[in-house]
């Protein structure tokens, strides 16, 4: 098979993957629950496309081989790294339930999918520049200005997180002078993060 692509520009159609994954648990007898994060959040709430999927789930090496197969029918496989990967888990705390909702249901696979404020956590603790770029377009695209909230959401979610990174993300949102005011307008406040 081939990868399926919504458009010219490459985005994977991941629906096709995960009924074939489902078919695949079918007939091998094992079922398989996901709560999914990073680009392929991004991608289902439209900010942009990814290559792979990562994901919370009990891996095994059956589930490995049938994950690596499925990938390898589409062409999605990296040589590094698989399509569907739990490498996310080494880095950051699994959410709880309240901060996932279902995203498609089948008869042996559920896909979940976090909430943008924990992909946003998510993004700080890679830290990577494109992470930041990523954050700063979440947080302009849904005029989010309240930097403390979002703090201690991401606090709450057991995110080990340095707020100046978080307000890094806030300055390519927002731009410069809206930090400049922020710092201004909150220096009481900013001291005990400092």
């Amino acid at each position: 098979m081939n990868p399926i692509y919504l458009n010219s520009n490459c985005i994977i159609d991941f629906d096709p993957v995960f009924e074939r994954l489902n078919e695949e648990l079918s007939i091998t007898g094992h079922s398989l629950e996901l709560v999914c994060a990073g680009g392929y959040v991004m991608q289902r709430y439209g900010y942009k496309a990814t290559a792979d999927v990562d994901a919370f789930y009990t891996s095994t090496a059956a589930i490995e081989a049938i994950i690596r197969k499925v990938g390898d029918e589409f062409g999605i496989n990296r040589p590094d790294e698989l399509w569907l990967n739990n490498s996310i888990a080494r880095f950051n705390p699994e959410p709880s339930s309240k901060h996932y909702k279902l995203a498609l249901s089948f008869s042996n696979l559920i896909v979940n999918e976090v909430d943008i404020t924990y992909l946003i956590g998510m993004k700080l603790i890679s830290g990577r520049e494109q992470d930041m770029v990523d954050i700063g377009t979440i947080l302009e695209q849904d005029n989010n200005q309240d930097p403390f909230r979002l703090f201690s959401e991401l606090i709450e979610m057991n995110f080990s997180i340095d707020i100046s990174g978080l307000l890094d993300a806030y300055e390519k949102a927002h731009g410069m002078n809206w930090l400049d005011k922020f710092y201004q307008n909150n220096q009481d406040e900013l001291r005990r993060f400092f």
